[in-house]
């Protein structure tokens, strides 16, 4: 009897140590898949005048446009790697895309998780990686990449910003933002490139 109530109060542990490889294996197949994205070698994001070099050498694509849908795409398969997918028209193209263009990129659902966001009718001045292996694309150094830009075609620069793209002649400048019209902003990116 004292041995039957020994193993008894035992009993939940020896449930544990049976049940943990099941349950460890249940915990990892949840979890997703480990991928690099963007499958392009990355670089330091330099300060100063060498953050707009580093964006435009990074970029397979360079536009600004709007957002005209954003879908989230389910996995397909036990492989598969849940996406969001965003269209976009091309207002103003500078690499990679024509102007006009209805371009759909494909972006890691991780992202969206995270904090990079769009919504249909919002314009941005985008900075994209090539695209990975997997046909996933991403602003270049995250938020870096991507700009706001008004109705008029300029191009918001926040504070932290200005001081990271230098020499650009302001169309409106308050303490909470800056609008730089496009012309002025595109020959700055072509400086950059040099």
């Amino acid at each position: 009897m004292h041995s039957f109530r020994k193993l008894r109060s035992r009993s939940p542990i020896l449930a544990f140590i049976f049940l943990a490889p099941f349950l460890a294996t249940r915990v990892h197949a949840v979890q997703p898949p480990k991928i690099s994205l963007p499958a392009v070698p990355h670089e330091p994001v330099k300060s100063g005048a060498t953050n707009l070099h580093h964006l435009t050498k990074s970029s397979g694509y360079i536009f600004a446009g709007t957002v005209q849908s954003v879908e989230r795409v389910s996995p397909s398969g036990t492989n598969g790697i849940a996406s969001t997918q965003i269209t976009f028209h091309v207002d103003q193209a500078i690499r990679g895309v024509r102007n006009g263009q209805t371009l759909v990129i494909r972006e890691w659902a991780g992202l969206w998780q995270s904090g990079e966001r769009y919504r249909s009718g919002e314009r941005v001045l985008l900075f994209l990686y090539p695209l990975s292996t997997l046909g996933f694309t991403s602003p270049v150094g995250g938020p870096m990449g991507r700009f706001v830009v008004d109705e008029g075609l300029r191009v918001l620069l926040e504070p932290a910003r200005r001081v990271n793209v230098p020499s650009l002649p302001a169309a409106n400048s308050n303490p909470g933002k800056t609008l730089v019209n496009w012309d002025d902003f595109v020959r700055t990116l072509e400086r950059a490139e040099e």
